[in-house]
């Protein structure tokens, strides 16, 4: 399994913040948002801004849905089961999916097009990863019973069924209504817990 590099993405992470934080204040301010705008809010060259967004639609997709995330000790509250924890980020991001579910599919057809409009977009972060800490922060408890490699897998299948990427799935492919994805989900990410736990 190819893992990233924490201390790149670490990096990355406040840079991306500061586009996403620009981009808000353009839109508040009732400014047009470009990148070129976003970077120069932020302090961060138009090269760089471009390399995480270049379509300005995503840019503001992303900002907007960038708001809504809680932080993470919100969403697990005082839960100390591991299960528990993960099922709560998995319902956090179903929420989330579900409500801003316009806005997603937009967001995702950008970050497609992006991808096809070069090549396999290698080296290019289209998105803002936030399932991948939110997953490490709610088996925290068990990280190091299950030693580095197991989690990172774990955190990679859990990342890979839940969000919008599952969501769609079970109402475009599968026809399931909202309740009967949210179920579906739940014992899809219990199996996977099954396994490591």
């Amino acid at each position: 399994m190819t893992r990233s590099d924490p201390v790149r993405a670490g990096r990355k992470a406040p840079t991306r913040a500061a586009l996403l934080a620009a981009t808000r204040d353009l839109m508040r301010d009732g400014r047009e948002v470009t990148v070129t705008a976003a970077a120069e809010a932020a302090g961060i060259s138009k090269a760089t801004a471009y390399r995480y967004y270049s379509d300005p639609q995503a840019l503001v997709i992303e900002a907007m849905h960038d708001a809504r995330v809680k932080p993470i000790e919100e969403i697990l509250g005082d839960a100390e089961d591991p299960r528990e924890r993960v099922q709560l980020v998995r319902r956090f991001l179903f929420a989330l999916a579900r409500d801003q579910e316009p806005q997603f599919r937009k967001f995702l057809a950008s970050t497609q097009e992006f991808w096809l409009a070069n090549g396999d977009g290698a080296g290019v972060v289209l998105r803002g990863r936030r399932r991948l800490p939110m997953y490490r922060a709610a088996l925290a408890p068990v990280a190091d019973r299950l030693g580095r490699d197991a989690l990172d897998r774990l955190v990679a299948m859990l990342a890979a069924t839940s969000g919008m990427e599952s969501f769609l799935p079970l109402k475009d492919i599968c026809g399931l209504d909202d309740a009967t994805a949210d179920a579906t989900a739940e014992a899809l990410t219990d199996a996977i817990l099954d396994r490591f736990l």
